[in-house]
Parts: structure tokens; sequence; C-alpha cells
């Protein structure tokens, strides 16, 4: 048995008490939260005071016998007990403050860090690509760096000051650049067959359905007729088209002529007789030329002027043409030409092919496309001498205006408005045709005379009957060559005009007339036994032979059935619109563009390489009706000045040839703009001030900054900031270091520090380490910026107001949102970070290295690493999991930064973790006395802590236990209920809408399943994948599992009843 400590008799006999109930043992077992390290609290100290007023050896107080609080000696015990208890109380926090895992406060994991040299991340300034807009009368303006903008903020935001990081040379002709929205018409009789002009964006005119007229006082309508001319007369070809429709755009004052479409079959005869016509010219030998030839001509001419092709067919395959029983025999270009007149009529149209997949996949992944990245900066950009020296670059024009000095100024305005294209065969005009006729006597009535009566019951009395009488003849009737007499008076038709005649589709001996009007008379005419006025229009002919000549007719058919066509009018021609996407692979109508080149409205001076510009417009490879608009930036890698010499008039317009892939997405040509007048920005605002004055008696003086927080950009650096703090003292520029232990008497630098409320510190030297600042007032100044954060990630737009105005800049815009920026690192993410600073150590050696060094990397919120393949794979999250874009500062700088200080020799990639989200639905059972409205805020608070983002990790899994322990850990909560638990990855969503299950070569069909257990359902846990290969050899990033607060469904909680 033991014994008494005060009287050593035994513990139940010598009327000592109880022992002491102080100092409680100390003991915390590794990997707590908490350390457990107070002595005691007041009771156990009231209690153990209490009991050694009856200690034996303390016999003056024997006769201390009473208890009562209201005693002054009891009082006095229970004031020092409070004091104790104060002094545990903190006694317990100074512990827990002393360790990284415990500490409580950021300025105790600050200090911490402090003594392994790690200084807690200030966060980074967002970033954003700024576009200028100068006066229209304005010259050139250079917009010096560090030019302010702010933004216009939002509800419960606060104004962000961006400043320009370079010196921006503007033009005003650069504020808004339109790519060509429109180009010369090029029509032609044929297509072209040569490879030089193949791709050349010609109309044929047999299948040309639109036609655009300048100006919108035409009065076009329905059923006119449009003469196109190509050549001359005697030896070029000639086309009628028929007028749909006409629509005058009075805003650009030009008319969209709607053409009558020829059937295929026509088109394909026509297309197929000039093969054979060209064909034939090899083959003029050959006994049947002239009537192969003839016939060629015949079809070809007879459809361009608006026959029948059935006539055409109908006379080929019996011969009538050629005036046998069958089509003679030929050489190939014959046969191929009848082999292709048979086709024709056999065709049918092709449906276009549907589109693949489903609208809403087809919609997502034109979304989910990202641009493409760009070089950092024009340093990086990979030059070519064959593109900046070519033939078409924009270095030889600038060249020009170095040899002579006064081209300078008006050489682009002049060149750029020179018409250059020569096409050939050139079309010489287009004419509408305004009146119809017929021929005088068209309609005149067909002679009567008397025949012998046959009928023998009437004969007797009735000799002689009425009965058809020879038809009119032509060649009595005074008709005359070359010389039409129309069936009525035209006083509009014109000397020198045109006019087309064509005679019945049934007669292959005659040809459709195209000819020019040498004199019109009108005047009264007597012939086929009628009277009337008659246009008589003598033709023009130096040929010698007739054009037109019905004297020797016989008969009235042709007569009846020619059809004439007169009162030409010419029509100008205007710039047809381009309406091909921007942003497309050769489109039809600038088949050099593409998504590396753009061509624009126009010629442009003075514009280098290297530069940035922005793209923005709607999309057209997005479906659907809503407009969907987007802006990507591209960096210009070369400038191409040049016009299409196959076009009739065209004129030098500049080339944009844009850096890596180009344009990532694909643009309605008309809702494009081009910003050219573009510098990139970062958030923070520049502030000049005095530190104060130096004072050379003064060991490690120190100076604080009066703004705060003090901007860190993006840089390559180990930390992935670089400050933007410059101190000069005397007029000579200080420089910060890490630390002044390394420092000499000589060298002039200084330290910061950064307190717990974001107030930057300035320590200099003590003429040991570090020299000493000199003597002076006010001598000791200081430029830096303010501003950094997540506030700094404002929305497309949203940078409108001028806080710095060059003369002649008058507005700014930011196109694109500004990104990159995060916040300070918080206290549990210093926790986390500050025993990765001592692992890495600025060098990347094992694999782990890059996930530590990536992981402490200014704006990165988490990370991992694996080797695959030969190659070092990083998946980060950022700060936040706030979006990381493959064309921020970040990303760009973590995979330099990796590259510099990694193995040279061992390619890095870099990637961004994928998401899963957690899905979970419990019914909670609630002790007595304890109400629902309160434990299901906290519940809801305590798992989106635990499994929150700053609490889990790259490919880390999730047990359900893990769950049930957290959510049994809330005050209140008697029982738990699972009734789901499971993940969504972005697969499974996608799947929902039908998306990637089209065809199992879909890209998103290889997502890896492993990882996604089914939402709706209780799973024991949620494996979470590292980066891997997927099944179909693609490389998916580390997945990253955790509750989404902005999603409440993926977490319902419910009383249960």
């Amino acid at each position: 048995m033991s014994c008494c400590s005060a009287c050593g008799q035994h513990a139940c006999a010598c009327g000592c008490g109880e022992p002491a109930r102080t100092p409680l043992p100390l003991y915390n077992r590794p990997g707590l939260d908490a350390l457990s390290y107070r002595v005691g609290s007041y009771a156990d100290f009231m209690a153990t005071m209490q009991i050694d007023l009856s200690a034996a050896v303390l016999p003056a107080l024997r006769g201390l016998r009473t208890r009562d609080p209201d005693d002054a000696s009891i009082a006095l015990l229970d004031a020092w007990a409070i004091g104790a208890d104060v002094i545990s109380f903190y006694q317990e926090r100074i512990a827990n403050e002393g360790y990284l895992r415990t500490a409580t406060e950021r300025c105790s994991v600050l200090q911490l860090g402090r003594l392994v040299d790690y200084r807690l991340r200030p966060g980074v300034s967002a970033s954003v690509y700024l576009a200028y807009t100068l006066n229209s009368n304005s010259g050139p303006v250079t917009i010096p760096a560090g030019s302010k903008a702010q933004s216009v903020p939002a509800p419960g935001e606060q104004m962000q000051t961006f400043e320009s990081a370079e010196a921006l040379d503007a033009r005003s002709e650069w504020n808004v650049l339109k790519p060509r929205l429109s180009r010369p018409q090029d029509i032609r009789a044929r297509a072209p067959t040569s490879d030089a002009t193949r791709n050349l964006p010609v109309a044929v005119v047999s299948s040309m359905n639109e036609l655009w007229i300048a100006g919108t006082d035409q009065h076009l309508k329905q059923g006119d007729r449009l003469l196109f001319l190509f050549g001359d007369l005697a030896t070029g070809e000639q086309a009628m088209r028929v007028v749909k429709a006409a629509e005058a755009q009075q805003a650009s004052q030009i008319t969209r002529v709607t053409l009558q479409s020829l059937d295929p079959a026509t088109v394909a005869i026509i297309d197929a007789a000039g093969v054979a016509l060209d064909g034939l010219t090899a083959y003029t030998s050959h006994p049947h030329y002239a009537t192969w030839e003839r016939a060629a001509t015949w079809v070809r001419r007879m459809l361009l002027l608006g026959g029948d092709n059935r006539g055409s067919y109908d006379q080929l395959v019996t011969g009538a043409i050629f005036g046998h029983d069958q089509p003679p025999s030929g050489p190939p270009p014959v046969t191929a030409f009848i082999k292709a007149v048979q086709a024709a009529f056999g065709t049918t149209s092709v449906p276009p092919p549907p589109m693949s997949g489903s609208p809403i996949d087809v919609l997502f992944k034109a979304l989910r496309q990202a641009p493409n990245v760009q070089p950092a900066n024009s340093l990086k950009l990979t030059r070519s001498a064959i593109m900046s020296l070519g033939p078409a670059s924009d270095a030889r024009p600038q060249l020009l205006l170095n040899f002579e000095s006064r081209l300078i100024g008006s050489f682009y305005a002049g060149w750029s408005g020179l018409p250059q294209g020569t096409p050939s065969p050139a079309l010489s005009g287009v004419y509408v045709l305004r009146t119809p006729a017929c021929l005088f006597g068209y309609n005149a009535v067909v002679p009567t005379g008397l025949k012998t009566n046959t009928d023998a019951s009437t004969k007797a009395s009735l000799p002689f009957v009425p009965g058809p009488a020879p038809d009119w003849n032509p060649s009595t009737q005074n008709e005359s060559p070359d010389v039409l007499q129309l069936d009525n008076a035209y006083d509009s038709i014109e000397a020198d005009s045109y006019v087309v005649i064509r005679q019945p589709d049934d007669d292959p001996g005659s040809l459709p007339v195209v000819a020019r009007v040498r004199n019109v008379t009108v005047h009264p005419r007597t012939a086929y036994g009628m009277s009337g006025k008659t246009t008589e229009i003598a033709l023009a002919n130096d040929s010698g032979t007739s054009l037109w000549d019905i004297s020797g007719d016989t008969d009235t058919a042709t007569l009846r059935g020619t059809q004439v066509y007169a009162q030409s009018e010419p029509l100008n021609l205007a710039n047809v619109p381009i309406d091909d996407v921007v942003g497309n692979i050769s489109p039809a109508n600038l088949p050099t563009d593409s998504f590396t080149r753009l061509t624009l409205d126009g010629a442009i001076e003075g514009m280098k390489v290297g530069r940035w510009v922005i793209v923005q417009g709607r999309r057209a490879d997005v479906p659907g009706s809503n407009p969907v608009n987007a802006a990507e930036l591209v960096m210009i890698a070369g400038i191409e000045q040049g016009s299409n010499s196959q076009l009739p008039g065209d004129t030098v317009h500049s080339t944009l040839v844009f850096a890596s892939k180009g344009l990532a997405y694909q643009y309605v040509r008309s809702t494009v703009s081009i910003y050219a007048n573009v510098v990139r920005a970062t958030n923070g605002e520049t502030r000049n001030e005095v530190l104060g004055n130096g004072d050379g008696t003064v060991a490690m003086p120190t100076f604080a900054l009066k703004q705060a927080p003090l901007t860190f950009v993006s840089a390559p650096t180990v930390d992935g900031v670089q400050s933007t703090l410059k101190v000069v003292v005397n007029g000579v520029r200080w420089h910060e270091v890490d630390s002044l232990a390394g420092a000499t008497n000589a060298d002039r630098s200084f330290v910061t520090s950064t307190a717990d409320d974001g107030k930057i510190s300035v320590t200099f030297g003590d003429g040991v380490h570090g020299a000493r600042v000199p003597t002076g007032i006010e001598n000791l100044l200081a430029t830096y910026r303010n501003g950094i954060g997540t506030p700094g990630n404002v929305e497309a737009g949203q940078i409108s107001l001028l806080a710095t105005k060059p003369l002649g800049v008058k507005d700014v815009i930011n196109p694109l949102p500004a990104t990159g920026g995060a916040d300070a690192e918080t206290r549990d993410q210093a926790r986390r970070h500050v025993p990765l600073a001592v692992l890495a150590l600025d060098r990347l050696v094992s694999v782990a290295d890059y996930a530590d060094f990536a992981r402490t990397f200014g704006g990165v919120g988490k990370a991992s690493a694996v080797k695959l393949g030969g190659k070092v794979w990083v998946t980060i999250a950022g700060a936040g999991d706030v979006p990381i874009d493959e064309t921020s500062d970040l990303y760009v700088n973590l995979l330099q930064a990796m590259q510099r200080y990694g193995d040279p020799s061992l390619s890095v990639g870099l990637n961004v973790r994928e998401l899963l989200a957690l899905t979970l639905s419990a019914k909670i059972g609630l002790l007595d006395d304890f109400t629902w409205d309160a434990i299901e805020p906290v519940l809801r608070a305590r798992l989106l802590e635990r499994f929150g983002f700053e609490r889990r990790e790259l490919a880390k899994g999730i047990y359900l236990s893990e769950i049930i322990a957290c959510m049994q850990g809330v005050r209140g909560v008697a029982w738990v209920d699972m009734d789901v638990f499971g993940s969504l990855d972005e697969t499974a969503i996608l799947t929902g809408f039908g998306i990637g299950t089209q065809d199992e070569g879909d890209d998103l069909t290889g997502v890896s399943r492993a990882a996604e257990q089914p939402a709706t359902e209780l799973n024991s846990s949620v494996p979470v994948l590292g980066t891997r290969y997927d099944a179909n050899g693609v490389l998916k990033p580390a997945q990253l599992a955790y509750f989404l607060a902005n999603v409440p469904d993926t977490l319902l909680l419910q009383e249960t009843s």
C-alpha cells in the first residue's frame, strides 16, 4: 500500500486527504494538430491549493477550517487560481506557436519559416493585354512603359490599376484592323485548269449564282437578261444569264443580284464542251475535226446563251447535229465529251455529309478548345530569312523608303490603291438587256386559200372550199442581211449597244448571235400581211459574212421562233463580299489565308515583326443560333505585301503571318476586329516616396513602405515572383539581396521583410555586412508598385479608364481577361510549404524535386511529378484552384524555371490537374436538445474544410470512413446514415450530355474511368489517379478530388425524420 507523501503514513489512515491535482502530466502523441501543454486549469489549481491547506508540512494553517468562497483566505486562493489558469493558457498557446504543425498564427508560421530561410509567398500580380485606341487624326504615338489604365469595378469590387510593361509604338490606323472583306469579281467563261490558277476564287459564268453590281439604282428585276462578254465579239465568248432577284444594299452602295441557276446537266455539258474544244486543238488534222469543232461550239454557245440542254443531248446522241444517223467517230477529246454529256444526264445531287457527332458534342469540343501557345516575347520568336526578306516581305518596301526618302509618307498610300490584277481572259463587260422582242411578222396570220372540194355530197354545189395556203416567204418580204426588223417601236435601243439573237434551239445549223448595233431606225412597215411600226436594227459586221440573214428563208420557222434581247446597258461590277471564315484552312475566296495567315482589308505601313495583336470576333466553329464571342492573342511572325495578279484590278493588301500555330478558333469574317496597338500590362500602381533621412551613425536602419501590399510580378525565378521595389540613395541604385550575411561593407545592398499585415520594411547594412546609408535629408527614395492578388483577375472589357493619357490616345480596353493573379500565401499553405523549401534547395535532381519546386512556386497551390517515357510530367493546380491557362505568365514562367534549374538533358512537361467532384448524400441523427438549423451549417463547413481544395492532395484517394469520422466529430451529431458517396469527372458529365459516345475514336472516350465511382451510389472509397496514359495512349494529368462549395447539390445533408 502507498504512503502519504506528506506524513509517510498509510494513505487511508494518515488523514492528509486527497493528493494534489497539479501539475497535470504532459504527453502528446506524434501527429497532433494541437499540443496539450497546460499544467492545470482553474479548477485544478483551486483544488490543489485547498488540499495544501491541510498539508502536514503547513501546521500553521491547521486552524483554517473554512472553505467558504466568501472567506478572504479562500478568495485569495481563487485569485491565484485564476492567475495560474491564465498563465498556463498562454503557456500552452506559446508552446503551440513554436511548432509549424500546431501554430495558429500566420505570424508564427512566418517567423518559423525564416529560421530555414523561407519567406511566405507574397502573391502574384495579374497580367493582361491592353488595346489602345488613338484619335483618328493623331500621328504616331509612343505610349511609355508604366502607363496606367484602371478597371471599372463591379459591385463589391475595388478599382484595379494596371501599368504597361513596355513602351508601345502606336498608330491610329492600327486601332482596329479588319480582315479583307471583299475582292474583285473574277468571272470567266471557263474554269481555270492550270495549277497556278486552279485554286483561285473564280466564278465561272455558267455555274455562278450571284453577281455584285456597284450602285443601287440599276432597277434590276426578275427576268432581266444579263449579257457577259469575254474578249471581243469575233474571237471571244459570250454568255447570258437570267436575274432571279436583286437586293440593293444602301449601306455599302452595292446591289446583290441573284441569278437563276442552271441545272447541273447544263453546267456539266458547257464545261465538257469547253474541255473538248481545248483538247481538239491537238487534232486539227483529224478527218472529223471540223465537224466536232462545230458541234462542240454549237452546244456550248447555244447553252451559254440560254438554250435548252435536252435538245443538245438528243441531237448529239442521234447525230442530228452532224447531219448523220449517229455521231461520227472522233479523237479522245470527243470520246470524253460524249461520256461527260451522258454522265451529266445520269448524275443526281449528293446531299452534304452529316455533321459528325451530336450538336452538343460539337459545341463542347469547340468551346473547350484553348488558344494556341505563343512565344513568350519577340526575342523568343523563331525568325526566317526567307520570310523576312522574301519577295512579298514588308521589309522590301521599307528598304525602298530608305533608298528614296522622298517616298516616305506617300508610297504606301499610292501603292495600296494601284490596280495590279490583269486576269486572262478578261471580262469585257456585263450588260443588262432591257428589251426582249420578237421579229416583225412573228405573229402573222397563216395565209388561207381555196382547194378542190372532195366531198361528193357537196362538190356539185361547192366545187372549192377554204384550205391552207403556202406560208409567208421571208425572201419575198424585203428582208436584208444583218438587219433586224422588230415587232414594235423600241425608242430606248441605241446605236453601239449590244443585241442577242437566239434562234430556235432545234436548228443545229444556226448559232445564237451576239452583235453590236450599228444604227437604229423606227419606221412603219407593211409585210407578212400586216402593218405596224418596226424598229430596224442594222448590225455592225466587218467580217464579210452575214451574222444574221433570213432573206433567203422560204418558211417562217426562224421568223416565228427567233427571240431578240436588246437595249443593253453596262453594269459596273462591285467587289464581292468575302464570306469565308477567318482561321480556316485555305478558304475559297482567299486561298492563301489559313489559321496562320490573315489578309487585311488594305495595306499597313510600319508594323514590326514580334508585335502582339488580338483577334476578336464571333466564333464560326460553335454550332447554335446564339452568338459566342471570343478573342485570342497572337504574335506577328511576318508581314507580307502583295496583290493577286489573277484578280481584275486587285490592289496591294497586307497579310499578317502569325507565330506558332496561329489562330485556334474560326471567326465570322464580318465580325472580326484585329487590335494592333496591344501591350502587356500587370496589376499594380507605381508609388514614388521618400523612405526617410539617411544617418551614417545608425547600423542596420529600417524603414517601412507606406503603401501595401507590394506588387510582385510573375518571373522564371526560384520563387516564381520578382519584386517591383527599387531603392535609390543619393541618386545611386541599391540592390535587394536575400540576406546581408554575405554582403561586404562596400556592397550597396538591402533586405526586405514582410510583416503579418503585409507591410514591407527595408533594412540596410551596418558597415560590415552591407554598406551603411550615407547621411542626408530625404535622400532615401523608393519606387515600387502596390496591388496584388486575385482582385486583379478582372473580366474582359472591364479595363476602360485611362489614368495616363498621352497626347493622341483616346481609349483603352482589355479584349482578354486578366489572369495569373494569386493572393499571398495563407497560414495553412505556408505550413505545408516551409518543409519543402529545404528539400529542392533551388536545384532539381530527383523527380520529387520537380514537385517540391513547383509547389512552392508563386501562384501554384498543389503539384505532383512522375517520370513517364523518359520525361518528367508535372501536374499543378493554381492557388485556390484558380484556372491556369497555358498562355498565362504563371504557366510559361514555371516551365522556364524548371528547365533552367533542372537537368538540361531531361525533358519536362507541365499539365493542369484533372478535377474530380466529390458527391455525398447523408441523413444525420442529432442528439437531444440540438437543432438542425444550427448543426447543418457547421457540418457542411467542416466537410468543405476537411475535404476542400486546401486539405486535399493530387492523386490522393478518399475513404468513406474518413467522411464518417469527420461528420461524427461535429458536436451534436448522434449518428450518420450514408446514402451516396462517389465522384463525377468531366467525362461522366459529358456523357450525360451525349458527348463522346458517338464513336470509339472520340478523344473523350479515351479518358481513364478507373477513378470514377458512380455519383449516385454508395462506395467505400473514391480512388484518385496520378499522371498516366489512358487506353488510347493519351497522357492524362493527375487527378484532384474535393467538394465544390459553389455546387451545393453535390453535398446533400438531411436531418433524419
